[in-house]
C-alpha cells in the first residue's frame, strides 16, 4: 500500500507540473489567448457617427462653395460619454511666424492613426491667431459629433505653452469672429472650432476601421478669400488623414 500511495502522489505531482509548464509556454500560450474587452467597455457602432442626408446643415459659404462636399453633417444619434478614454491624440498648430512662411500655418501632425471603436481624448495646442469665419458659415463655430457636444478651452502663452494664461472654460461653440481653425471630419459628422492662442480639448468616438479625410474649413490661408496657400495644399497643412485601425 505504501508503494502504491507513493506512486499515486508522484503521478499527481507530475501531472500538475505538466499543466503548469503548458500554461506558461510562450508560443502556445500566446496563440490560445484572445483579448475580449468587458461588455461595459463596448463602444457605439460606427453608424452612431454616420452623417445624415441633411448635408446642408453645415454647408460652407459661397466663398467655400468648392468645398461643399466636405461639409460635416449632424450625427444620426447623439454621442454619449464613456467612463474612460482608451486613446489620446495631441495636435499642435504652428503659426506662420513659426513656419517662416507668411500665411502658412500648419497642423502637426497632419496624418494620424487611432484604434477603432474607441473613445479618444483630442488636445489641440494652437499658437495661431483668429481668422473670422465668413458670413454664413457660423455653424462651423459650433461643435458637432463629439462626446457631450462640448469642448474645453484653456488660453496659453507662446512663451510658456505648457502653462495657462487664463481659466479653462467648457463651451459648445465659439464666437464666429474668434475662430482660428476648425477640425472637421465630414464622413464622421465631426466639427470642432479651435480657439486662437489656446489649448482645445474634446472627446470623440471612433467607429469601424477606415480612412477618413479631415480638414480646416476656416479660410485661414493666402489670397483675398483666404482659400489659397495652405488651404489649397493637397495635404500636410490644413488637411490630412485619420486612419482608424481594428
Amino acid at each position: 500500500m505504501r508503494r502504491l500511495d507513493r506512486f499515486l502522489v508522484l503521478a499527481f505531482l507530475g501531472g500538475a507540473v505538466a499543466l503548469a509548464a503548458g500554461g506558461c509556454s510562450g508560443a502556445n500560450a500566446a496563440a490560445g489567448w484572445v483579448y475580449a474587452p468587458p461588455a461595459a467597455a463596448a463602444q457605439p457602432a460606427a453608424s452612431t457617427l454616420a452623417p445624415t442626408a441633411a448635408a446642408s446643415t453645415l454647408a460652407p459659404t459661397a466663398a467655400a462653395s468648392a468645398l461643399a462636399s466636405t461639409a460635416p453633417t449632424a450625427p444620426t444619434a447623439s454621442v454619449s460619454a464613456s467612463a474612460s478614454a482608451s486613446a489620446s491624440l495631441n495636435i499642435t498648430i504652428l503659426s506662420d511666424a513659426m513656419t517662416g512662411k507668411a500665411g502658412w500655418p500648419v497642423f502637426v501632425p497632419s496624418d494620424f492613426t487611432l484604434p477603432a471603436n474607441s473613445t479618444v481624448i483630442v488636445t489641440v495646442t494652437n499658437f495661431d491667431g483668429a481668422t473670422a469665419l465668413p458670413k454664413g458659415s457660423d455653424l462651423y463655430a459650433k461643435a458637432a459629433g463629439i462626446v457631450g457636444g462640448t469642448f474645453t478651452v484653456t488660453p496659453i502663452k507662446a512663451g510658456d505653452p505648457n502653462g495657462t494664461a487664463g481659466p479653462t472654460t467648457s463651451v459648445s461653440a465659439l464666437d464666429p469672429t474668434q475662430v482660428s481653425h476648425t477640425f472637421t471630419i465630414s464622413a464622421l459628422g465631426i466639427n470642432v472650432p479651435l480657439a486662437p492662442g489656446a489649448r482645445t480639448t474634446f472627446t470623440l468616438h471612433t467607429g469601424a476601421p477606415g480612412t477618413y479625410a479631415w480638414r480646416c474649413l476656416d479660410p485661414c490661408g493666402t489670397g483675398p478669400s483666404g482659400w489659397g496657400g495652405p488651404m489649397a495644399a493637397t495635404s500636410g497643412y490644413m488637411q490630412g488623414t485619420l486612419t482608424v485601425v481594428g
